[in-house]
């Protein structure tokens, strides 16, 4: 049955398929990518995704906060902060791989379920510590993502192939200085919502959340070792992108899979 929710969910995660190939095509003919035309696509897109998964959060039985859940509103948060970034930094060409991440992260959430319990009222403390971890992954997704396209950029410019294609790409030096600037701004915010924790949570070291705190702390600390390495030693290029990936692998450990061992293995 399509309903509502399936129905915004769906035209939602089509635009962001169309989006995703207005840019394919763009890099596959080296041309430049439409910036209009994937803003005019992402806003009703961002709309639609946006109600699809407030549906889908606010049940009758109350708050549903499971892993699929989440996915979809942190994929849905990425899409309006490339938007924001559009305005004033070169980050259009992150939507090649926001949208799909994005289609893929909205669809899961309409069609899987996991066994997380809806919850009837959630305290002004786990709000403030949700809304920081929900910022603080998101821009250290988007940092990911960004540190992705940073490679593919060097390997094509030391290869010496597809000059053209590079040329779409703004600077090297501009695409670190992004990654860095998202870094940052990153670590930041995961700061803000590991002290939450520890400062709202009754017990970060509890069975259910114990990997979830070690890994989290541990990513930081990789995140950390990365800025101060670029800050005292010019850590930069394939470096950077090593260490950001692995810092961003580690986060994802500590929370997604968590919630996948307890909400789909062991069915809690």
């Amino acid at each position: 049955m399509m309903t509502p929710t399936i129905a915004a969910g769906l035209t939602a995660a089509l635009l962001y398929i169309a989006g995703t190939a207005i840019q394919v095509r763009a890099f596959v003919t080296s041309t430049a990518a439409p910036v209009r035309s994937l803003v005019y696509i992402a806003i009703p897109a961002l709309l639609l995704h946006g109600l699809a998964t407030y549906w889908i959060i606010f049940t009758e039985s109350g708050f549903n906060l499971g892993i699929f859940t989440v996915g979809s509103l942190i994929a849905w948060v990425m899409v309006s902060f490339v938007l924001l970034s559009i305005v004033r930094f070169p980050a259009h060409n992150l939507l090649i791989l926001v949208f799909p991440i994005s289609a893929i992260g909205l669809v899961t959430a309409l069609f899987l379920d996991s066994s997380y319990a809806p919850r009837e009222i959630l305290s002004g403390a786990l709000v403030f510590h949700i809304l920081a971890s929900l910022v603080a992954y998101t821009i250290l997704l988007m940092a990911a993502c960004q540190s992705v396209m940073l490679a593919f950029q060097e390997h094509y410019i030391r290869a010496r192939r597809s000059i053209n294609l590079i040329r779409l790409l703004p600077p090297l030096q501009t695409m670190e200085a992004l990654l860095f600037t998202l870094l940052w701004v990153g670590i930041i915010t995961l700061t803000v919502a590991i002290l939450s924790g520890y400062a709202f949570l009754d017990d970060m070291f509890a069975q259910h959340v114990s990997h979830h705190t070690i890994l989290s702390s541990a990513s930081w600390l990789t995140y950390a070792t990365l800025l101060g390495g670029h800050k005292l030693f010019g850590w930069r290029g394939t470096t950077a992108v090593r260490w950001t990936l692995i810092a961003f692998a580690l986060l994802v450990l500590g929370y997604f899979g968590s919630k996948f061992v307890l909400e789909i293995i062991l069915g809690r």
